[in-house]
């Protein structure tokens, strides 16, 4: 019973924080309004939200995705994120890799910790590079920071040296590649952005997990590029931003990236 109250807690906690991650996005995309405090309002008509009105994933639901005021539509991004952040807050508990479980372990309750927050950044991470293709250095510079000390206190805590030098040079490479990848096609396949976040990615999974993450980002870059020009939504030539792409082998790479090297280890070797 104890893991279930854990799950259903951290999946309340979890679409609270996409709420705050609705209006993260929304205020980073608005730069004259990057203080994040104050009442939420409505993009449209401007006016504050009631608390009522409010409440993640109900309000929308029961206001049928309008605005009270104005009537005017408020998008499903927000129910979306919202329980995409629930979603993953809840998984982060009971992965199948075994990183971040429910022992109460003071190790890996402090993970769990630093993954709830990884993860949130992630999101943010996902949804604005998906609507402008930017990643925001305001959110990138600041998981940097915090892998570094994740990786510094799990060194420090595990007293495992090479763990420190497998999560380092993983950052190091996997960003040194994308920088290369950049620097030869004059940024037109990556983007600033994407090398901080696959550096972030090697930092904080090492080196098997971002083998993974990158092997599945671009599989689905690929499919989805392939996709949108069979579709006439894209041409030869056209940007596809790759950093929700990253996010997603990065959640691979983080709950299954174990079992997926042991699997082509078991057929290849």
């Amino acid at each position: 019973m104890y893991i279930y109250f854990i799950i259903a807690s951290l999946f309340i906690l979890g679409i609270c924080v996409g709420s705050f991650l609705n209006v993260l996005i929304y205020r980073l995309e608005d730069k004259k309004r990057k203080n994040l405090g104050g009442r939420s309002f409505c993009p449209h008509c401007e006016k504050q939200i009631d608390w009522h009105d409010n409440i993640p994933v109900v309000s929308w639901l029961l206001l049928q995705g309008k605005c009270r005021s104005c009537k005017k539509y408020i998008s499903v991004q927000y129910p979306l994120v919202e329980l995409s952040t629930g979603l993953v807050f809840a998984v982060l508990i009971v992965i199948p890799s075994g990183a971040i479980a429910e022992s109460r372990n003071p190790l890996e309750l402090m993970n769990l910790l630093f993954w709830l927050f990884f993860a949130s950044s992630l999101i943010a991470i996902f949804v604005y590079d998906l609507k402008h293709q930017i990643i925001p250095d305001e959110i990138i510079y600041t998981v940097l920071v915090f892998g570094l000390v994740y990786v510094g206190i799990n060194t420090l805590l595990g007293g495992n040296l090479p763990y420190l030098t497998d999560h380092l040079l993983s950052g190091l490479i996997a960003g040194g590649f994308f920088y290369s990848l950049a620097a030869v096609s004059n940024g037109k396949w990556m983007g600033g952005g994407d090398i901080k976040l696959v550096a972030f990615m090697g930092l904080i999974l090492g080196w098997q997990g971002v083998l993974i993450a990158l092997y599945v980002a671009f599989i689905l870059g690929a499919i989805v590029g392939v996709f949108a020009l069979l579709s006439g939504e894209k041409k030869l030539g056209s940007k596809i931003p790759f950093g929700p792409f990253l996010v997603i082998g990065t959640f691979v790479g983080l709950t299954y990236g174990e079992k997926i090297i042991s699997f082509y280890v078991k057929i290849f070797m």
